[in-house]
């Protein structure tokens, strides 16, 4: 009963990590006129920390499918081993996690220059 559970957080881990990274951004610019100490360009590591966790949690996923295809393989089952993502949403959290750690990256460094 608890693995199931646990599988279904394993499972939505990406999402909810995308989704806190780019709530904790647009909640910084929300409230960087009230503290005024450079909130949006400090938040912006925060949202590469939270893209690089999506990022491991979907190349942890990945792994898991690629186990899974060889073991099906090597059982006699027919696999397509050019399937690299388990599925099209996969591959575009997997996308959306590149880009959140880009854009986290360029505010990190360049926040105090974009929110003037």
């Amino acid at each position: 009963m608890g693995g199931a559970w646990v599988n279904q957080i394993n499972r939505y881990m990406p999402v909810f990590s995308l989704v806190i990274a780019w709530l904790f951004v647009v909640g910084s610019l929300y409230f960087e006129p009230y503290f005024e100490r450079d909130l949006f360009s400090r938040s912006g590591s925060i949202m590469v920390l939270f893209a690089g966790m999506s990022e491991y949690s979907l190349l942890r996923m990945r792994d898991t499918y690629h186990g899974n295809q060889l073991k099906r393989y090597s059982a006699g089952d027919l696999v397509n081993l050019k399937d690299i993502h388990p599925s099209k949403g996969h591959q575009y959290q997997e996308t959306a996690a590149h880009i959140t750690v880009v854009f986290g990256t360029i505010i990190w460094g360049y926040g105090d220059f974009i929110y003037l």
